[in-house]
């Protein structure tokens, strides 16, 4: 499975990914889960944005990617990508991520583009274990049952809710 391992590059957060993953399919349920994860941690720490930096891996699983992709439209906050070879690359192409934001080649490329843009890059960073990967546990909602909380990460998200156009 995937990891996504938290470092630090100028008061920002970048996640490098780590581990390949051996499904690497769309049906890859871990690599879901791992976006559902990401997802419950970036609401957990107060993200305005995520920089994902892909470390030049010739494969990213495409479940993973999909789920992000989604995460994306869903938060409506900046994500950018470094380090995208040209398999994920056509993948996030597909979604139509180039047309918004460009591919980087490093996070420190990504991390400047943020100042201009004048997204916040603070966020809550204790807790943060820098160097070590973020936990990827789904959570479990109090009061809701575990076949409501197994649905799947839209639950509460309204399907239509855009493009990630309007930030």
């Amino acid at each position: 499975m995937l990891e996504l391992i938290p470092e630090k590059i100028n008061e920002a957060v970048i996640l490098n990914l780590g581990k390949s993953c051996p499904h690497n399919a769309t049906d890859c349920s871990a690599c879901q889960d791992l976006a559902v994860g990401l997802h419950n941690w970036l609401v957990a720490h107060e993200f305005r944005y995520l920089i994902l930096d892909f470390q030049d891996e010739k494969e990213v699983c495409p479940g993973f990617l999909e789920e992000v992709l989604q995460l994306w439209k869903r938060m409506r906050v900046p994500f950018l990508f470094s380090g995208a070879m040209e398999r994920p690359r056509k993948i996030i192409e597909s979604y139509n991520y180039h047309l918004r934001y460009p591919f980087y080649i490093t996070p420190e490329e990504a991390v400047r583009s943020l100042a201009p843009a004048n997204v916040n890059v603070a966020a809550k960073m204790e807790g943060i274990q820098f160097g070590v990967p973020i936990p990827m546990s789904r959570l479990r909602p109090a009061g809701r049952s575990d076949v409501e909380a197994d649905a799947g990460p839209a639950d509460d998200v309204d399907a239509d809710a855009g493009d990630g156009d309007d930030e």
